[in-house]
């Protein structure tokens, strides 16, 4: 019996390796972004790559295995992030954003993924940023893909009643006038 609601902790595309073919129902993760941080996990890190296109490739190969464990009706739901450049060499003229989320996503649908959602993560209290010349990054994408049109969702697990005043007991103006 397959483990289930089991937190793999680990090197990605190690840990992929070891897994059964369509063995897992969903994938959700939050990557280590293009040279925002290091974590001291050696030389191999994601994330610190040379240039983005790099850490595109990397994740590339771990999508890869990702797609070979999920199960044919499975989700990918994949947390990005971006930087921004402060030389040429990484990707982009310094102060530009890198466009690394966008790149992967790119790579991801030559790959055979179905990207089904681009959704905003708003951060109610972002971290505040010292730069004077551009607007404090307060969201960061939540990306859904899978691998075939048909695959599971539960709309319903997620789905927030809507509430109106007539819901709420109270008497809208609409109701008196008749």
């Amino acid at each position: 019996m397959t483990p289930r609601n089991v937190v793999l902790e680990g090197d990605a595309l190690e840990v992929l390796r070891t897994l059964a073919p369509t063995s897992v129902d969903a994938v959700i993760t939050s990557p280590p972004y293009f040279r925002a941080r290091r974590y001291e996990a050696g030389p191999a890190e994601l994330g610190q790559e040379d240039d983005v296109d790099a850490w595109v490739e990397n994740l590339r190969a771990v999508s890869r295995q990702i797609a070979r464990v999920l199960v044919p009706t499975g989700s990918y739901w994949l947390n990005l992030g971006d930087v921004y450049s402060r030389n040429l060499k990484l990707g982009a003229p310094p102060k530009s954003l890198l466009l690394a989320p966008e790149r992967l996503i790119r790579g991801l649908l030559a790959d055979g993924w179905i990207v089904r959602n681009r959704v905003a993560w708003v951060k109610t209290t972002p971290l505040p940023s010292p730069v004077t010349d551009r607007l404090t990054t307060g969201w960061e994408y939540v990306w859904h893909l899978v691998r075939q049109p048909n695959y599971f969702y539960d709309l319903d697990a997620i789905r927030v009643p809507l509430v109106t005043r007539r819901s709420r007991g109270q008497v809208h103006r609409s109701d008196l006038i008749q």
